[in-house]
């Protein structure tokens, strides 16, 4: 094959096998039944990303603190292979929920069926090395895992990932780019169901991109956020749920996006509208409902070209704050005992500092009126 410098990528967002999809794969005895309708509109590729969401294991005893029990059954790695995933990415709140023994299972399954992965090693420095993979067309491309979600970076963990430091990115990526042409950097990050990207990861998208990234994906909030050019870069910040079982409206209402690559520029970028169905599965929607859910992503992307998307996060996440955080921190709170906090306080940011101050600043001003 003759190297090209130009390619297609294509980007899913989460792939989530677990719960009622789980049900719905044994009946059919079919581990690609969600799937199935999509037929080959993501396949159609010459790279295909996706974020897998869920530890590969049989295990049963969740690790300690664990924010949820999600897992996927053993088989996944190969078949994501043969349907056409060509790198994954593993750096999650998730992919520790059971522990080191389901990270190893995990890992070893993925090395198996010779599907790459990105973003989980013994160490942050190993966690955050890339991994060079070649498209069809002969490109080669460096991808760079990270996530901010505390699952995965807690350093008593016998498997870590890499806290996206700013700093630390940028470094990352242009070594990288002495190496490849083009650079994939792969963010787990951001509010969960929230539609607007938060200010923090703007930034970081942006000072990747500078370093000399082609492309930003990010993902963990579960819904669709909006797309940016930056310079000659893309970052799409919020790719939602792809493959999971529905939580509720705003999850099932998603896309993959589809981009021509061109060594470190983004030539043209398509986000083609998906719909998860009750049956666990990814369809490709017509007639309104796509046209409902393409204005929707238009409308996203619009709101960050316009700067609106920083205030319209905080107004997001503030409404949310006493409604949806706070309920779940009593929750884990309950289960997990004081130590809750020790994790709470040990991954404060700017950011939370900043949506507290506004979110007690809002309800003083809505108490006053």
């Amino acid at each position: 094959m003759t190297a090209s410098n130009s390619f297609r990528l294509t980007a899913t967002g989460d792939l989530m096998f677990y719960g009622p999809m789980a049900e719905r794969m044994q009946a059919a005895d079919d581990l690609l039944w969600a799937f199935r309708p999509l037929k080959d509109a993501i396949t159609n590729t010459d790279l295909l990303f996706g974020n897998f969401e869920t530890p590969i294991t049989k295990a049963r005893v969740a690790a300690p603190g664990a924010p949820d029990r999600y897992f996927s059954p053993p088989g996944m790695a190969h078949a994501l292979r043969d349907y056409g995933y060509d790198i994954v990415n593993l750096a999650h709140n998730h992919i520790y929920d059971f522990g080191p023994e389901g990270v190893e299972a995990t890992i070893n399954e993925l090395n198996e069926a010779k599907l790459p992965y990105i973003g989980i090693a013994r160490d942050a420095d190993q966690a955050a090395q890339p991994v060079i993979v070649t498209a069809r067309t002969g490109a080669r491309v460096g991808f760079l895992g990270y996530t901010t979600a505390h699952n995965v970076l807690r350093s008593s963990n016998e498997y870590v990932a890499c806290f996206p430091d700013p700093q630390r990115v940028a470094e990352d990526v242009r070594k990288l780019r002495e190496q490849v042409p083009t650079v994939v950097v792969s963010c787990h990050t951001g509010s969960q169901y929230n539609p607007y990207p938060a200010p923090d990861t703007r930034a970081l998208a942006r000072t990747a991109i500078e370093a000399g990234a082609a492309l930003f994906l990010g993902h963990h909030p579960h819904v669709p956020q909006g797309c940016e050019q930056i310079d000659r870069g893309f970052a799409v910040y919020s790719l939602g749920d792809f493959i999971a079982p529905v939580h509720n409206e705003q999850t099932r209402r998603t896309f993959f996006v589809r981009l021509t690559i061109a060594d470190d520029a983004v030539l043209d970028h398509e986000l083609v509208p998906c719909y998860i169905t009750d049956e666990c599965q990814t369809t490709l929607p017509t007639g309104n409902l796509h046209d409902e859910i393409a204005n929707h992503l238009a409308e996203l992307s619009q709101a960050v070209t316009d700067g609106r998307s920083d205030d319209l996060h905080f107004d997001t996440a503030r409404s949310r704050f006493f409604s949806q955080y706070v309920k779940s921190w009593i929750q884990e709170l309950r289960e997990a005992g004081p130590m809750f906090f020790v994790r709470k306080i040990a991954n404060l940011r700017p950011y939370h500092f900043t949506l507290i101050l506004r979110t007690l600043t809002g309800r003083r001003s809505r108490d006053k009126k």
